[in-house]
């Protein structure tokens, strides 16, 4: 009240004429009224004295309750906007046909270069070489004598229809004494829809068997399964 008694004694006749926020009333009156503020307006975000003025920033509401009528609303809005939303093919790279393998045991340590030469919805080859140290002899599919030896070999997977399956591969491991060679085939044949025939063979040839002249072994099998 004091700003406006003040004003309107010293500052006659300049502060007598109306303001622009009270155009009704002269300037005294309308600051002993409240109706206009000295503060100068403040236009930032956060004033220093909101505080004073008894303002503050306007709250947002909090959200509803996920099971409240309008979450369950919102919900299927955003699934009908999903649902009618066009879809764009998406693009998925194929993976790599070439990889470099690592092996470490007791009884070999190699790297091998595995190339997937063909790899189609029927068909798929796999041809693999590499090298290492053979430490124990003979283990899985090794040569006779420890040292540094050479590995490779290629697998084939062909599908006949929904009725066959043949499955062919062929590993082989030289060194400075022989050559181990192995193979093994299998054909599965699907005889009814509960009845499926299993066949496999496998040949061994180890070339410094039998006193340096080679030898091969050969075993098969035949099962017929029946699924419940």
């Amino acid at each position: 009240m004091f700003p406006g008694w003040w004003l309107a004694v010293v500052g006659l006749p300049v502060f007598t004429q109306p303001l622009p926020e009270a155009p009704l009333q002269p300037a005294p009156i309308a600051l002993v009224g409240g109706q206009v503020s000295l503060r100068s307006p403040c236009l930032q975000l956060v004033c220093p004295d909101a505080e004073w003025q008894g303002t503050r920033p306007r709250a947002l509401p909090p959200p509803p309750a996920p099971g409240a009528r309008v979450s369950v609303r919102r919900q299927q809005a955003a699934t009908q906007r999903l649902r009618n939303r066009r879809l764009i093919a998406l693009y998925a790279p194929a993976a790599a046909r070439d990889r470099v393998i690592a092996y470490a045991r007791n009884w070999r340590v190699d790297t091998t270069y595995r190339l997937d030469a063909v790899r189609e919805q029927d068909t798929s080859l796999r041809v693999e070489l590499g090298t290492g140290y053979r430490i124990e002899p003979y283990t899985d599919y090794g040569t006779a004598v420890p040292g540094l030896v050479a590995r490779g070999g290629f697998s084939l997977q062909q599908r006949f229809g929904n009725r066959a399956l043949w499955n062919q591969r062929v590993l082989f491991e030289t060194g400075r004494e022989n050559t181990y060679v192995r193979q093994s085939v299998g054909l599965d044949l699907r005889l009814a829809d509960d009845w499926m025939l299993h066949s496999s063979l496998e040949m061994w040839h180890d070339t410094a068997a039998n006193g340096g002249e080679g030898r091969t072994e050969k075993t098969g099998s035949v099962r017929l399964r029946y699924a419940f």
